[in-house]
């Protein structure tokens, strides 16, 4: 069974563009979620193994998502444009990306997540 990994981005072709490189790695992918509604329903209809957070969709952020997956012991990395001094509590713990990034980065973290 490949592992489930959700993809959270508001930005539809870079989440398809995420979503397909997780795919080609052997990962089933979930998403991409646009909004914070629509990725906990992922979460909690779907479930997922790992995630990888955009913090800013549209006009909120990804932190209740991170709450989410927290209480359900999921790991998640985050990825953003922010510095991580400026990230809400909420994100404390994640693997940090900083955009932008190469994919290669994004599929090192999700591995890196997946061996804890």
């Amino acid at each position: 069974m490949s592992l489930r990994v959700l993809v959270v981005e508001d930005e539809f072709i870079i989440g398809l563009d995420i979503a397909r490189q997780l795919e080609s790695a052997g990962f089933e992918v979930l998403g991409p979620a646009t909004s914070v509604e629509t990725a906990l329903r992922f979460v909690a209809e779907s479930g997922c193994d790992v995630a990888v957070l955009n913090v800013h969709l549209g006009g909120e952020t990804s932190e209740a998502i991170a709450q989410e997956l927290r209480a359900c012991s999921k790991p998640f990395v985050v990825v953003s444009g922010d510095s991580t001094d400026s990230l809400s509590s909420s994100f404390n713990g994640a693997i940090v990306l900083s955009k932008p990034l190469p994919i290669t980065d994004i599929l090192a973290a999700v591995r890196r997540c997946v061996d804890m």
